[in-house]
């Protein structure tokens, strides 16, 4: 279906993107979709910023105690 879908385009570039995080998951798909941009050079250092909660983070339980982290694992081929 449409979840996890996100396309996210640049009309000053002309150039846009498309994911798919297969199950849906939100904060996988944001924080995908920030790390493209930043890949592709679309982001400057307030968009960097005002982004950054939506990046990569750790995961916490319950607790407050650190079990993971959300982190894009990806390089771009650009051609």
């Amino acid at each position: 279906g449409a979840d996890g879908v996100q396309v996210v385009g640049s009309k000053s570039r002309g150039e846009a993107f498309a994911l798919k995080i297969i199950d849906g998951n939100k904060p996988a798909l944001f924080a995908a979709s920030v790390e493209v941009m930043e890949q592709l050079g679309w982001l400057d250092d307030a968009q960097r910023e005002a982004l950054k909660p939506w990046r990569a983070q750790p995961i916490l339980n319950a607790r407050g105690l650190l079990v993971g982290e959300r982190t894009p694992l990806f390089h771009l081929q650009t051609p």
